[in-house]
């Protein structure tokens, strides 16, 4: 008995799927093709992915039917059997040595013989291949799939209640990024090398994220298809195979106006608590998209407090010590405060930035554009500092431990993508590493061959390269703004426009800002004809930016560097929420510069002086200044004078502890300005002039521009 996708029917469950070309009900099919019972659910009609192709069957699929032989794929009213076909058929199964048949792990997560036999060869990483490329969703629009959000919670609880011995425990998976600073898959430390294998101030940065993500969605999705394999068998089950089999991990958009009346910080990562269906009923347990428990604490891997005595991961905690506790109502607060900064940082990237060594990493270029001191890395900084303050996000040694931080990469990796299908011609050049790593020596060339560490290809040991990695179908995943027709560079623009431009609005997530600003400048806004206020005096129409430059090890931890125009409260507490606040830019960085028991790379950073850049963008403020009054228009000379009386920085560590700006090791905060052409239509982007630093806004000032400084 087959498997077979009848074309001549339709779905009727499950909700509307993908258009791939394929559509129809499974049903059970004899060897001589003659229809039989049909299976006990049409679910699997709704998984709107490309007909699987089995690597060891022979049949060939016709244009009406895909057949599968029910020994290699067995049948979804067994799930207990048929667990490794649907994990092998993608060649995940076989690649991470996992067993399905009652666990997605089997002896893998009990460390026996059989699991260190494969520690030997090491864990292939393919990124989940099963049912073809299917997109990873917002996490909003993941949430409204009942069952996939259902699987995605418990298949992520399981996941991190994995014993951290084991390789693919969510905590050693965690562990690469930064602490504890061990190999992982037998990859061993470089020579005076140190710190996690993270590539951080480094051409790599974009493409060494993009095989670590694959890693955690496979892992994530193995777990997810033992949790179908707990359900009994019927009809609940098949359900639940259906919404697995189309799984991808989801991104959270931190720029994109969020639901009216929500946080761009949704409440779904801010619960304690969460409510699931389990195999005996519905229950509610502890969310595991807010916090991480550590199964077990091991405080010599965290090496600092609190961080050595935290048992579960925290975001924006009350205090350091062994007691405190998340607050997520501030730090929904100060992201939204900070999200037109974000959006306009993000939009720029997309429409000005077409080299990939500037759009990709935050390393300084001396005598660079003063007009692209922005970066992919610098913007996810700020996310990273915000959400963490003083938290786990926020120190690149334990970011990783959070859940959110699968959540943030993957947008980040979204982001990239998108940025690749704009400029696909533009990659990796070589360059010399600023920023040594676990394998990667200060002062080595890395370029598109280079290893990825420590994310094998295969068994042999061969290693994934940023050429290899290139391309997000590879690890069978896509996103929504490049899937099916959609990839065209008009369609990637348009979207780029309704997502990220003034007039953003509807994609299910608009809604008003929490100032009352008038949204983007109509400079680039390709929709809009006219802002009047928008304009100068001679017509053209301008963009204003603060460049911000500073050694990223400079302060013995992560800090703020806080962007206002107009009066503020003194109180550092209050600097990520206040009114005039323009945004907040965060350079993250790790703990230990300053003491004698460090970790001996960051003391060798902060030696050096490694510098990075920011940009937090000013003209919707400006714009919203002239709308009541306070500023006569976007002239440079109306600009230059109202920002030197009104343009304020101030800095402060995670904790709110203000820093002098004198204090801070090289730092320069200017204000550049261009002319830019509107876009001509919905579907193109604005054109950028070059860039001019108006030096006298910030001369003179701590932390102000100096005489010679591009930026």
């Amino acid at each position: 008995m087959d498997f077979r996708l009848d074309a001549q029917h339709t779905p009727t469950a499950g909700g509307p799927a993908p258009d791939t070309g394929v559509a129809g009900d499974w049903v059970m099919v004899d060897q001589n093709g003659d229809e039989g019972a049909q299976s006990t659910t049409e679910q699997a009609a709704a998984i709107g992915a490309e007909a699987p192709q089995d690597p060891s069957a022979d049949l060939q699929p016709d244009p009406t039917s895909v057949m599968f032989d029910t020994a290699d794929f067995g049948s979804f009213e067994n799930l207990d059997s048929a667990g490794d076909a649907l994990m092998d058929y993608g060649g995940v199964g076989d690649d991470l040595g996992l067993d399905l048949d009652n666990s997605a792990f089997g002896d893998a997560f009990h460390g026996t013989e059989s699991h260190q036999e494969h520690d030997e060869a090491g864990p292939t990483i393919t990124g989940v291949q099963d049912w073809g490329v299917q997109p990873r969703l917002e996490i909003r629009q993941l949430q409204k799939n009942a069952d996939q959000w259902n699987l995605y919670l418990l298949g992520l609880k399981r996941m991190q209640e994995v014993d951290h011995n084991n390789k693919l425990s969510y905590y050693q998976i965690a562990g690469i990024h930064g602490r504890p600073y061990i190999a992982w898959d037998g990859v061993q430390a470089a020579p005076n090398a140190g710190g996690g294998y993270c590539a951080h101030v480094s051409n790599l940065f974009p493409t060494w994220h993009r095989p670590y993500l694959a890693l955690y969605e496979q892992v994530l999705y193995s777990n997810i298809i033992s949790v179908v394999n707990e359900f009994p068998t019927g009809a609940q089950r098949q359900r639940y195979a259906s919404a697995a089999i189309t799984f991808r991990a989801p991104y959270w958009d931190w720029a994109a106006a969020p639901p009216a009346g929500q946080s761009v910080y949704p409440a779904s990562l801010s619960d304690p608590t969460v409510q699931v269906t389990m195999p005996n009923g519905t229950t509610t347990i502890k969310n595991p998209l807010f916090a991480y428990t550590f199964n077990p604490l091991v405080p010599q891997d965290m090496f600092y407090n609190p961080f050595a005595s935290w048992v579960e991961t925290k975001r924006y905690p009350t205090s350091w010590d062994v007691g405190a506790t998340s607050q997520n109502n501030l730090v929904a607060q100060q992201l939204d405060n900070s999200r037109l900064s974000f959006r306009d940082r993000l939009y720029n990237l997309f429409t000005a930035y077409s080299n990939y060594t500037e759009f990709s990493n935050e390393a300084w270029i001396p005598n660079g554009n003063p007009g692209n001191l922005d970066s992919l890395e610098s913007l996810h900084d700020a996310i990273h500092s915000l959400t963490g303050s003083s938290g786990h996000m926020s120190y690149l040694d334990y970011a990783a431990f959070d859940p959110i931080f699968w959540l943030h990469h993957t947008m980040i990796d979204r982001c990239f993508a998108l940025w690749q299908a704009l400029y696909p011609n533009s990659f990796i050049e070589p360059e010399a590493q600023v920023e040594g790593t676990f394998t990667y020596v200060p002062g080595t060339v890395k370029d598109d061959q280079s290893p990825l560490t420590p994310f094998h290809t295969d068994a042999t040991g061969d290693m994934w390269n940023s050429e290899t990695a290139r391309s997000v179908t590879t690890f069978g995943y896509t996103y929504p703004e490049l899937a099916g027709g959609n990839n065209t560079n008009s369609s990637i623009k348009a979207a780029i426009n309704s997502l990220y431009g003034s007039t953003a609005g509807s994609t299910g997530l608009s809604s008003k800002p929490k100032r009352n600003l008038i949204d983007r400048e109509e400079a680039v806004d390709p929709v809009q004809t006219t802002v009047a206020q928008a304009v100068t005096s001679d017509g053209k129409r301008r963009q204003y930016l603060a460049n911000i430059k500073a050694q990223k090890f400079g302060l013995d931890g992560s800090y703020f560097v806080h962007i206002f125009i107009g009066d503020f409260n003194p109180s550092p507490a209050s600097w990520s929420f206040e009114p005039n606040l323009v945004g907040t830019h965060g350079v993250f960085a790790n703990l230990g510069t300053s003491t004698s028991d460090g970790c001996q790379r960051c003391k060798e950073h902060q030696d050096s002086g490694l510098q990075v850049t920011g940009v937090v963008p000013l003209t919707t403020t400006l714009v919203d200044k002239i709308s009541k009054g306070d500023l006569p228009s976007l002239d440079p000379n109306d600009v230059a004078s109202y920002l030197t009386k009104n343009l304020h920085w101030r800095i402060t560590m995670m904790n709110d502890t203000e820093v002098p700006r004198n204090a801070v090791p090289d730092l320069a905060v200017s204000v550049v300005s261009a002319q830019v052409k509107p876009a001509s239509s919905h579907n193109e982007f604005p054109q950028w002039g070059d860039f001019t630093v108006l030096a006298g806004i910030t001369d003179g000032r701590p932390g102000g521009h100096n005489v010679g400084d591009l930026c």
